[in-house]
């Protein structure tokens, strides 16, 4: 497991880095709230959904405030200190520890739940 320290980037390294959307994620926004939507479409699940399992054909991962926040601010042209930057003006009381949580959150989306992705 990292620690805290292993996660802090510099200013200059933060502006070089830019994330996108997935273009195959789809999502929702409601009311602030951004709904990913993620189709259960694997072969194993179509085959139990034949056999009357009750399988989801879409599973729904609704981010909070500021989880639909930063996802709206990702776009392919923004960097991560810009990001933060908006992030901090909107959520003054994110600022504490902001950029190396946002990292993190970032890194989460795109490693974990491969909803975005780095470009730069």
């Amino acid at each position: 497991m990292k620690t805290r320290d292993e996660y802090q980037l510099t200013d200059d390294e933060l502006r070089e880095i830019v994330f996108e959307k997935n273009p195959r994620v789809d999502y929702e926004l409601k009311q602030g709230i951004i709904t990913i939507i993620k189709p259960q479409d694997h072969w194993i699940q179509r085959f139990f959904r034949k056999l009357n399992f009750k399988i989801p054909e879409n599973t729904y991962l609704d981010l909070d405030e500021y989880g639909s926040f930063v996802f709206q601010q990702v776009n392919g042209k923004r960097s991560v200190y810009e990001i933060g930057q908006n992030l901090g003006h909107k959520f003054t009381e994110a600022n504490e520890y902001l950029y190396s949580r946002l990292w993190l959150y970032l890194n989460h989306l795109e490693e974990n739940e491969q909803i975005i992705k780095r470009i730069s």
